[in-house]
């Protein structure tokens, strides 16, 4: 599935410009083989000529990439099955306070939402066991755009990311 995933968003990634917005690249319709929506990642990136995707495999349970717009790292995406009791809001404090001010989210079991990045977990059950999955999504430029819309975007895009990973991943 991610392989398919992987290589529609090198298509959608070698298509035409998208025009208007200063981007000269095709915002993907899928990041870490997970379907998203261009226009709810496209105000999270930024103008420029190339946008290239790394995936990284560290196992069928923990799916991470990175977005880079003409080589620099814009936006970084990880998630994690985690076992059921972990409070993952608690685990992850110290790192959602970096990313400025986050806030709780109506966004699955819990979630915060900070200035610069996002992070959601949802109950799932994932090899026979009741676990969590958690997904975090980091913006890895300082932006000088509009924090109430960048944040608003974070909590659009997250919304849908979460139970989309959750389902690549098995984690139903």
């Amino acid at each position: 599935m991610r392989a398919v995933a992987v290589a529609a968003l090198a298509m959608s990634t070698a298509a035409a410009c998208t025009g208007s917005s200063g981007k000269d690249y095709a915002v993907p319709k899928a990041v870490c083989g997970v379907p998203v929506k261009s226009s709810l990642l496209s105000p999270l990136l930024p103008d420029g000529n190339k946008l290239t995707e790394r995936d990284y495999d560290f196992g069928p349970t923990q799916p991470r990439c990175q977005l880079k717009v003409d080589r620099n790292l814009v936006v970084y995406f990880s998630g994690d099955v985690v076992p059921a009791g972990t409070d993952v809001i608690a685990v992850n404090e110290r790192d959602m306070r970096a990313l400025g001010h986050p806030a709780a989210a109506d966004i699955g079991r819990a979630a915060r939402v900070a200035d610069r990045g996002a992070l959601a977990v949802d109950a799932c059950v994932y090899g026979g066991k009741r676990q969590q999955f958690v997904a975090n999504i980091e913006l890895k430029q300082q932006a000088t755009d509009d924090v109430p819309k960048r944040r608003d975007a974070l909590r659009a895009l997250l919304k849908a990311y979460l139970p989309a990973a959750m389902k690549d991943v098995g984690c139903g």
